[in-house]
């Protein structure tokens, strides 16, 4: 250790030893999925005000996943390169898992179809080629809250 007037420097990234890990986009490994993410939060921040403090990603091996903790519009995706069968689903395909909001249900419905077709117009600009949607089994006319779900997929292209 250094010794500069008497003192003892110490490194200027000094870690917290119970920091806890990152949430950020940057854990995103995959280049093609982290710019598909920051284009969804581009859309966020722009229709509803969201900022990046409200969103974490989780990496994985096979993809990554990103949850809003927003009152007003909060999604939940998943992006799988490879789903190793998990809900029958292919490769390579997006899936919208949740949206909660503090909005009424018209006002989500109307959003959450603009969304949709942002998602879908997402999908192709970044060699996504399935979109799938999961519905909720416990409150089939309530589009907020998927606890079980029935997943649909759409192939793009």
């Amino acid at each position: 250790m250094k010794s500069i007037f008497g003192l003892k420097a110490t490194p200027a990234t000094a870690t917290t030893p119970n920091a806890e890990p990152p949430t950020d986009l940057s854990v995103v490994s995959n280049p093609r999925i982290s710019v598909a993410f920051a284009a969804i939060e581009k859309y966020l921040a722009e229709n509803y005000s969201t900022p990046t403090d409200n969103l974490s990603y989780q990496d994985y091996a096979n993809g990554a996943s990103f949850f809003s903790k927003d009152a007003i519009f909060a999604p939940s995706l998943v992006i799988l390169t490879d789903s190793d069968g998990l809900y029958n689903l292919p490769d390579n395909v997006m899936m919208l898992v949740s949206v909660t909001s503090t909005k009424d249900e018209n006002w989500l419905i109307e959003e959450l179809g603009k969304f949709i077709l942002f998602l879908k117009g997402l999908c192709t600009t970044h060699r996504i080629q399935h979109f799938a949607i999961a519905f909720s089994k416990d409150k089939p006319d309530h589009p907020a809250t998927v606890k079980t779900a029935d997943v649909t997929c759409i192939r793009l292209y």
